[in-house]
């Protein structure tokens, strides 16, 4: 497995009116399989600013364990945003960055931005939850077909 980057801000989320405010700082997400955890499956998440600002940004470090982290798409009117939501109820706000085609509404993931977020989801669900989730499709999937018993 190799290193994941992707351009992203940082988004400030306050709770009384639901409404996320993305801070204008080009910033940029690096993944990598966390060394200490790689046969348990951790990722290492960091976020760093990529430009100077008048305020200095401080980076986020955050080790992804699969199972104890969702990534949620959210929508937005005016931007591609999505979350991490901690076991813990920590939560952290990030807006992609990366050019949208002409074609693409501010609010439209790009295919690249949904290739991030499936390689983020597929991180986050381990190969637990997906051995679980092939099961649960096999079921539901017999449930709808026509099986006929030998006598």
């Amino acid at each position: 497995m190799s290193e994941v980057v992707v351009r992203a801000g940082i988004c400030e989320f306050d709770e009384s009116s639901k409404l996320c405010d993305p801070l204008p700082v080009q910033g940029s997400i690096k993944m990598a399989p966390h060394e200490e955890g790689i046969e348990l499956g951790f990722w290492s998440f960091e976020w760093s600013p990529v430009e100077k600002t008048a305020k200095p940004m401080e980076p986020i470090s955050l080790i992804l364990i699969p199972g104890e982290t969702k990534c949620v798409r959210l929508s937005s009117k005016n931007g591609r945003v999505f979350s991490l939501v901690f076991s813990s109820d920590q939560k952290y706000f990030f807006w992609l960055q990366e050019k949208n085609a002409g074609s693409l509404k501010l609010d439209q993931f790009s295919e690249n931005d949904l290739k991030f977020l499936e390689k983020l989801d597929s991180i986050l669900k381990g190969p637990e939850e997906e051995e679980e989730e092939e099961a649960e499709d096999l079921t539901e999937k017999l449930k709808h077909e026509d099986v006929e018993m030998k006598d």
